[in-house]
């Protein structure tokens, strides 16, 4: 990890030179390494193959969502997407957001449901400024390719005992999907992606996933955190049934995306998840919850 550290540190400072890099705080996400200069930005490098499509599809999210004027602070593109030699990959320079995460990730408080529905509202409310210029549904995953990925490439790797399952999956969240609402979609809104000032919701970051979607894609990952009972508040019946939908594929996702990328251990890793959970009946949310 510390030779990691130092050679994005060393990339950072040879783009960026009047930031504090060597003090800086970097983390390993799935698909980025960040580093964050106590002075002021963020460095995001790109792990795996297909960088350069994958940085600029980002970038342009949020240039997208900074011109459509949201009522959320999120981070802005303030550099790049460039190529750096080392360490070999595609960097892209981003304005570090206010506020900070929850140090607890799981508890559902009624404050905190409030907050999130004021922040889907506030991503809602923009859908109309936002318009085309988002990436399609699952862009990140592979797009309208991504259940031919399944089939194709990740079902043969999994237990032979969760592989129609898996099928099973796929093409009934591409049938609820058929004629849902569209909104502007966070794509990946969860806790680990809010910060907050005291018990005020200050900014969102991680809009890679973003896209004009089912409003139920958003829904998904706070299942995971909190379960559908909780959730359930947050949004319709069947909004809230097609999430439990969304939340079952999403190791399927994540594992088509790493595929993408060539990230082999989070492949396997994502697919792990998805038969675990098969053999748990925890596939559709963590208490066993069944949208059915």
């Amino acid at each position: 990890m510390e030779e990691i550290r130092d050679a994005l540190v060393e990339a950072a400072v040879a783009r960026w030179p009047e930031h504090d890099w060597n003090a800086g705080d970097m983390h390993c996400g799935a698909f980025h390494l960040v580093l964050t200069a106590p002075d002021g930005p963020t460095v995001r490098a790109i792990q795996g193959h297909r960088g350069r499509e994958r940085s600029r599809r980002e970038a342009s999210v949020l240039a997208a969502l900074e011109a459509c004027r949201l009522s959320l602070v999120v981070p802005r593109v303030i550099g790049g997407p460039i190529w750096s030699e080392v360490p070999r990959t595609w960097l892209t320079l981003v304005t570090t957001a206010p506020g900070a995460s929850e140090a607890d990730l799981q508890t559902c408080t009624s404050q905190r449901l409030a907050a999130y529905a004021e922040t889907l509202d506030s991503l809602r409310l923009a859908s109309s400024r936002v318009g085309d210029t988002l990436p399609p549904t699952r862009a990140w995953c592979g797009g309208e390719r991504w259940p031919d990925i399944v089939r194709r490439v990740l079902i043969p790797l999994l237990h032979e005992s969760v592989r129609a399952c898996a099928a099973e999956r796929v093409e009934s969240l591409i049938d609820a999907e058929r004629g849902a609402s569209l909104t502007l979609c966070h794509g990946d809104f969860g806790p680990h992606n809010i910060l907050w000032t005291n018990d005020r919701v200050d900014s969102v970051i991680d809009f890679d996933h973003a896209c004009i979607g089912d409003p139920a894609i958003d829904l998904a990952p706070l299942i995971s955190f909190h379960g559908a009972a909780n959730v359930a508040p947050l949004g319709p019946p069947d909004e809230v049934r097609r999430a439990m939908l969304h939340r079952a594929a999403l190791p399927l996702q994540v594992a088509a995306a790493a595929h993408l990328a060539g990230l082999r251990s989070l492949r396997d890793h994502a697919l792990g998840n998805f038969e675990r959970r098969a053999d748990e009946g925890t596939l559709f949310d963590p208490n066993g919850d069944r949208p059915d």
